[in-house]
């Protein structure tokens, strides 16, 4: 399958645009993100629109560039652990949620394992 490729301007001139103007370096985030999911399947956009959706609500309750990154990072380990208690099955599953329990809103990593040995 082919994928495709964005030209984007270098990181010096992102963030550049990003200090010197906040607007147009948000609207070009908002059309590289909608030129991505559009370039998507068209089974797979509404899920990339409700996830880039999710992604906008969380990113603006924050107060400043660390604590974006800082809270799409907890949004990622988040979903990395979903996709690690798919693999792994049940046992990865009620772990997951044994710890949340325990933590609250707190995500836990359980380690990858093999399941069976080779």
């Amino acid at each position: 399958m082919n994928r495709p490729t964005q030209e984007l301007p270098s990181f010096d001139e992102l963030v550049k645009l990003a200090q010197e103007d906040e607007a147009a370096f948000e609207q070009l985030k908002r059309e590289k993100c909608e030129e991505m999911i559009q370039s998507a399947s068209i089974d797979m956009q509404p899920r990339l629109w409700a996830q880039q959706s999710h992604i906008d609500r969380v990113v603006g309750q924050c107060q400043n560039p660390n604590h974006v990154n800082v809270v799409l990072m907890q949004e990622l380990v988040k979903q990395v652990q979903k996709f690690q208690d798919a693999l792994q099955g049940g046992d990865a599953a009620l772990v997951s949620v044994r710890n949340n329990k325990v933590n609250g809103d707190k995500t836990n990593i359980v380690p990858i394992s093999k399941r069976h040995p080779d």
